[in-house]
């Protein structure tokens, strides 16, 4: 590319409304770079952004993969990156002051700045997503070096579920320890990546947790450790992990399904002194009615989490380059850049037929096979 060409980017204008617009191709400065973007992950936090139109217009896609196409030497020296590095980057720039950062909890840092989530493209240099042949690398950025041996794609669907399991199962999360029943909530890609993460932590099993429907994707759990699978609707979860664990019940269970019946199941299949991770936000405005009493009689730690802290993506990478095979098939569903709002369609479930389980969009053309 040279300087004078144009960037195309898919951008939210509106509740629902994404087109395509163009952007002139931004300077890098010494403190900056640009991002060649080879893929973007899509999950339902952008079926959500797109759903409720806010901070327009702007570019959406925050799980994204690329390589560097420019950095500037103060970028370079601070991130330990050259020009044609692959990297994953994290979807929050945080300022670095306040006391969720200096406590290493970036994601809840209140001056943070997204990715994809609440940029617009009236802030120079406008290329603030991942849904775009281009990305601005601002300083704060966090940024990873993905192995060339992983497939882009394969990087960007995978990279930031690994990350926030990574970080969920461990000390500020559920803690899982050597030998415990893990119960995990929700087949979509990031039970999944629990799933695998979990047992990377020495598991000594994973029951993982779906509906009929997701026959699919809790066949893909059982690929990455998952040791028993339940169709919530068909069989009791609670009877299920009983039997397992000769009535002791799961030492954590790891709710990541949104649904609000999965987190009273959570509450009373956890055991006595056990931990509840919450990761995914219950899809309803009503009260959940969580049995308290049961929770305070049986001494329950109840862990909600958000995102992940950067300080688990070095372990994500390792998991992604040493699992790449086993994640390759569960990149369902790839796009090029001017089908952006489709692949938002699949994630959202438009077609339960699409048999969905990680899409990604590649905004310099899909790769061939």
């Amino acid at each position: 590319m040279s300087p004078s060409e144009q960037v195309r980017a898919a951008v939210l204008t509106g509740p629902g409304a994404i087109e395509l617009q163009t952007f002139p191709r931004p300077p890098t400065d010494a403190d900056s770079a640009l991002l060649l973007v080879e893929a973007n992950g899509i999950c339902g936090t952008d079926v959500h952004f797109r759903g409720d139109g806010a901070d327009v217009p702007r570019i959406l896609g925050h799980e994204v993969v690329g390589r560097i196409l420019e950095i500037g030497d103060l970028a370079r020296e601070r991130w330990g990156v050259e020009a044609g590095d692959r990297v994953a980057v994290e979807a929050g720039i945080a300022c670095g002051t306040c006391r969720s950062c200096l406590d290493g909890f970036a994601q809840t840092c209140a001056a943070r700045l997204g990715y994809g989530s609440n940029v617009t493209t009236d802030v120079a240099p406008a290329l603030w997503g991942g849904l775009s042949e281009l990305m601005h690398l601002a300083p704060g950025s966090v940024l990873t070096k993905v192995d060339d041996a992983v497939g882009a794609d394969v990087a960007a669907g995978w990279f930031s579920p690994l990350a926030n399991a990574v970080d969920w199962t461990g000390e500020t999360g559920g803690s899982v320890q050597p030998g415990q029943t893990v119960l995990v909530l929700g087949p979509g890609p990031q039970g999944l990546a629990i799933c695998l993460a979990a047992k990377a932590r020495g598991a000594g099993q994973v029951i993982l947790v779906g509906l009929a429907r997701d026959r699919h994707r809790l066949d893909a759990g059982t690929s990455l450790g998952a040791d028993v699978v339940v169709e919530a609707d068909v069989e009791s979860v609670l009877e299920v992990v009983a039997a397992r664990t000769n009535g002791a019940m799961a030492d954590v269970v790891l709710d990541v399904s949104g649904n609000r019946e999965s987190a009273r199941t959570a509450a009373l299949a956890v055991r006595p002194r056990g931990t509840i991770v919450a990761a995914s936000p219950i899809n309803t405005t009503d009260d959940v009615g969580l049995p308290l009493r049961d929770l305070i009689w049986k001494q329950v730690r109840w862990q909600g989490v958000l995102s992940n802290r950067p300080s688990a993506a070095p372990a994500a990478a390792v998991l992604l380059a040493a699992h790449a095979e086993q994640l390759a098939p569960l990149v369902t569903h790839r796009f090029d850049l001017a089908a952006a709002d489709q692949a938002i369609d699949v994630v959202a479930g438009v077609d339960p037929a699409a048999a969905a389980i990680k899409v990604v969009v590649c905004p310099n053309g899909v790769p061939s096979s």
